[in-house]
């Protein structure tokens, strides 16, 4: 589309910015952190917002909690589209440090405030408006829009997967997380191993016929700091190093009493060809140096099963290009191809269902999971533009 078609575009209703403005408001009133309220009013409130231009399905992710898919399809075989989204937040840690009430979508200085505002009810948003428009031209369409809205991505739950299993895959697909719509076409990977260091309780005023588990976490942060030195030696032109940073500590139940173990919960970033159940074992063989040096020191290593492998696509596919092209058009910025340095959804399409897919989204990442969450209401409204202008280009016929 030519820049003149484009500014059209921002004349649609669906895509003016007070109207995608408000949706995000809306979707931000509706709570759905995880865990905690989770996404069932906000899956019913989706699905109604579209059940009138799209085929809407809800596919049961986990017992009770539902992701939602919308479907348009065009009259003439032709590519499938996906767009995806997760429909989850991360809770509120102190509300007293916000200025405004975490979910009342308040809007300020062009912004709008709220947890779930940039991570990520208005990539949300943008998805809504797209399939609204085309659903104005659905008689046109070569091909099929599928658009995802999964539960459970920031715990690593299986929302996207239980979709994909589903069906509802797509040959080419856009995450519209935040990236301030930039194009990425990798992600790192993130995977949590729970480190047991194993003692002998007993009362603390005979401590020395225990073994005190707490002692030895020093060791077993010294080895944890040298796996991470060696990690951060891996490259990779898109992303940043991996990493391994412990994140949790916990140990005991009284105070008068050693404890049985000491668990150090540990987040791995991993980069693309980096596989986290490789990686746990050579944290493992590390650690098992200790032993050589204290005859008490036991331990056990373990990773949760809610982890995103790291995940690429071909920076310079005729995708890519496209994608690329529309943002240039849409934004002025003619940004290379990125990687983003957290880990999401884009996995699940690349590495599960074999798609080619990019990150491009409204919002910057340093403003999310944080007091204060906000996203310009220029970017949602760029972001709506841009997904529509791919969408349209894929789907309807030159």
């Amino acid at each position: 589309m030519t820049v003149e078609e484009i500014e059209a575009l921002r004349t649609e209703p669906e895509f003016r910015a007070e109207v995608l403005a408000a949706t995000v408001r809306t979707l931000v009133r509706c709570s759905s952190v995880n865990p905690g309220t989770y996404e069932r009013d906000l899956a019913s409130l989706i699905g109604s917002m579209l059940d009138d231009v799209c085929t809407v399905d809800f596919v049961e992710s986990l017992p009770d909690r539902h992701s939602v898919v919308a479907l348009l399809e065009g009259p003439r075989r032709g590519p499938r589209l996906v767009l995806n989204g997760h429909m989850d937040t991360v809770p509120v840690d102190d509300p007293g440090a916000w200025t405004v009430d975490p979910f009342a979508g308040v809007e300020r200085d062009g912004y709008i405030y709220g947890r779930g505002s940039c991570d990520m009810k208005a990539g949300l948003a943008a998805q809504i408006a797209v399939a609204r428009h085309l659903a104005k031209l659905r008689d046109r369409l070569q091909g099929s829009l599928v658009l995802h809205f999964a539960i459970g991505e920031e715990r690593g739950e299986p929302g996207t997967e239980s979709l994909l299993e589903a069906g509802y895959v797509g040959d080419v697909g856009i995450v519209t997380e935040p990236t301030e719509l930039k194009v990425a076409t990798a992600a790192r990977g993130r995977a949590y191993f729970k480190i047991r260091i194993k003692g002998r309780s007993v009362h603390a005023s005979r401590a020395r016929e225990g073994v005190n588990p707490i002692l030895r976490l020093g060791a077993v942060i010294d080895v944890i700091r040298h796996y991470e030195r060696a990690v951060e030696t891996r490259r990779h032109p898109l992303l940043p190093g991996g990493t391994c940073t412990p994140t949790v500590i916990r140990a005991g139940i009284v105070n008068n009493a050693v404890p049985d173990s000491c668990d150090v919960l540990v987040d791995r970033r991993l980069l693309p060809g980096e596989i986290a159940s490789e990686e746990m074992e050579v944290l493992r063989k590390r650690l098992g140096a200790i032993e050589r040096t204290d005859s008490d020191f036991r331990f056990e290593i373990e990773t949760s099963p809610d982890h995103f492998e790291a995940a690429e696509t071909c920076p310079d596919s005729s995708f890519v290009r496209l994608v690329r092209h529309v943002v240039e058009r849409v934004t002025g910025d003619d940004h290379a191809a990125v990687g983003v340095p957290y880990s999401c959804d884009f996995s699940r399409l690349v590495n599960d269902a074999g798609m080619e897919a990019v990150v491009c989204g409204p919002g910057d990442v340093a403003k999310c999971h944080c007091a204060d969450e906000r996203v310009a209401v220029s970017q949602v409204q760029d972001a709506a533009l841009v997904l529509a202008c791919v969408s349209r280009a894929m789907l309807l016929p030159a």
